[in-house]
């Protein structure tokens, strides 16, 4: 009997998991169509099909184990606080799980190869998560406002992308995120912004 094809999903799942293979023992430079063919059980053309570089494939993969670890995407949260501090720890929580799977060794990764390709593939994905990020934070501004939580409506773009960017920071320069941290920063800055005085 024959082997049989995968496709779809599952044949993109074997793809991606080869590629974070390839990314923990060598590093993205490693990471090319021809090893991630290999390692997946599949053709490179069906790689060329649907990823125009090893790069962009490669933060494809990241991504996608940024979505599984973090049960779907932060802005899709279902959000259960009481009141606007809440809620923004609940998904900054949230976040920081996202954060914390894309990991120091991806983050090491990435910038080195940053220097050595077009940056239209890591501007996408840069853009692609702000919009994740404006959202979840314009939910939970929603949730606050149907509530009768005073809350500003002018707030700029990067005012909601502030906390977001906050612990991209110091992930960034590997300082310590927790709990008290996100509080402290949801309490001194978040709220004395995001609400009317």
């Amino acid at each position: 009997m024959g082997k049989t094809r995968r496709r779809g999903v599952v044949l993109e799942a074997a793809i991606y998991q080869a590629v974070r293979e390839i990314i923990d023992q060598d590093g993205i430079e490693a990471v090319t169509f021809q090893k991630v063919a290999a390692a997946a059980g599949t053709s490179k053309p069906v790689i060329y099909r649907r990823w125009d570089t090893p790069f962009e494939l490669a933060i494809a993969a990241i991504q996608d184990k940024i979505r599984q670890d973090n049960q779907g995407r932060t802005d899709e949260l279902v959000l259960t606080g009481t009141n606007l501090r809440e809620d923004l720890l609940q998904v900054l929580q949230r976040f920081l799980i996202s954060v914390n799977t894309f990991g120091r060794h991806y983050l090491q990764s990435l910038l080195a190869e940053i220097s050595h390709h077009e940056n239209a593939s890591l501007r996408k994905m840069i853009d692609y998560g702000a919009q994740i990020d404006i959202h979840a934070l314009e939910r939970v501004i929603q949730r606050a406002h149907a509530r009768g939580e005073s809350v500003r409506t002018d707030l700029t773009t990067d005012l909601k992308l502030l906390p977001f960017d906050w612990i991209r920071y110091n992930i960034l320069i590997q300082a310590d995120v927790d709990t008290a941290r996100l509080t402290q920063l949801i309490d001194d800055i978040l709220l004395p912004v995001y609400l009317k005085s």
